[in-house]
Parts: structure tokens; sequence; C-alpha cells
């Protein structure tokens, strides 16, 4: 009962992130205007997207 599972619904919602446009040329140059907007503290803190992309997409987890 205690294990993480990651839902049908976060998986669509962090590949929307993952292959955003915007959101791939933000994590490549993270010093660009876009980069500091989507590293921002009120937008990683507040964006449903950008959470589960982290969460599904964890270091060595490269497909959801």
């Amino acid at each position: 009962m205690g294990e993480n599972k990651i839902t049908v619904f976060k998986k669509i919602t962090a590949s929307v992130c993952h292959y955003c446009p915007f959101c791939i040329y933000g994590r490549k140059n993270p010093e660009s205007i876009v980069g500091r907007i989507l590293h921002h503290k009120f937008h990683a803190d507040n964006c449903p997207l950008w959470k589960a992309e982290k969460e599904v997409y964890k270091e060595g987890n490269k497909a959801p």
C-alpha cells in the first residue's frame, strides 16, 4: 500500500512537459530567459506538468 505508483494521468501530464519545445529549450539552456522562468521557484512549485515531469522522468528513468 505504501508504494508510490505513477498514474496514467501523471504520465500524460509529464509527457506534455517532457516533449514541450519551450520546456526542452529551458532545460537545455537554464541561463536563458525561458530557462530562468521554468526553473524559478514560483513555476517549479506551482506547475503540475513540471512536477509530474520531475517525478516520472527521474534520473535513470527515460520513458514513462
